[in-house]
């Protein structure tokens, strides 16, 4: 499609808002080449020439939202990214959350889940984890705005660098729970994977779930909002979690400063503030 000409000025202004409103996304007007990048490869499906004429199809037919979020949402995740997150989940939240909840199950909420390798994660330490301490049980929810990543995650069958950082860094992890048969790509083992279920969510929207979740990670995805929509974001997430409740955010995000009911623990932690 090297015949498309480039967004004018009102045209990528009308995208930005689109993507803002379907999505909660904030993308800079910087970002415009890459934004084009990307609603491309839908307009060569659809058989469009100009972005306008994709903008209005968006708005014009109802079905064309989804598969717009799909091309403009960015997913990138590995196994145990930032390892000193994982280290504290399995060696000191999950036995702190243990100690004070017996015959309890935790229930965690990976709420930008992306192609599932966060939420595998977080499955496999809690499997470590019962494998010292008896009677822990644990359900795990992935949820994204993504009908088509969500799609690659509930598939669970990952190859490429992420299974190559995850072999190299946990190699007896990756030897436990591989159900795949082979040791150049991953899928979690079966009675691993029942933990798990998926869902469709756009955390822009209030979450359904109330009191529900003891542990919820929120990981690079706020960097892609602006300050209003972060407090938003968080202040929706805060009744879907148990007073004792804790957020993990990413590496690169912070809640300093902000006028939202959760309280520092450590560097990208948080524990929600009682009422």
């Amino acid at each position: 499609m090297s015949d498309v000409k480039d967004m004018d000025a009102t045209t990528l202004r009308r995208a930005l808002q689109l993507v803002h409103e379907y999505t909660g996304v904030t993308i800079v007007e910087s970002k415009k080449n890459m934004l084009q990048s990307r609603m491309r490869q839908r307009m060569r499906q659809l058989r469009l020439t100009s972005y306008t004429d994709y903008l209005d199809r968006i708005v014009a037919d109802e079905m064309e939202g989804r598969p717009f979020i799909d091309t403009v949402t960015t997913h990138q995740t590995t196994f145990f990214r930032t390892p000193r997150i994982w280290q504290y989940f399995l060696e000191t939240f999950l036995p702190a959350w243990a100690a004070a909840h017996e015959r309890e199950t935790l229930r965690v909420w990976s709420a930008a889940a992306s192609t599932g390798e966060e939420a595998c994660s977080i499955a496999m330490c809690c499997e470590e984890f019962s494998r010292r301490q008896t009677r822990f049980g644990y359900e795990i929810l992935a949820t994204d705005i993504s009908n088509e990543v969500l799609a690659k995650a509930q598939a669970g069958h990952y190859t490429g660098a992420s299974v190559t950082y995850f072999q190299a860094s946990h190699p007896e992890m990756f030897e436990r729970y591989n159900g795949s048969g082979s040791p150049h790509c991953f899928a979690l083992s079966e009675p691993v994977r029942k933990h798990i279920r998926f869902e469709t969510c756009n955390l822009m929207a209030a979450p359904p779930w109330r009191d529900h979740f003891d542990l919820v990670f929120l990981r690079n995805v706020l960097i892609y909002f602006n300050p209003g929509d972060v407090k938003r974001v968080v202040r929706q997430i805060a009744p879907t979690m148990h007073d004792s409740g804790q957020l993990i955010i990413g590496e690169s995000e912070s809640l300093t400063g902000q006028d939202v009911p959760f309280q520092f623990i450590q560097p990208q932690v948080y524990q929600r503030r009682q009422a």
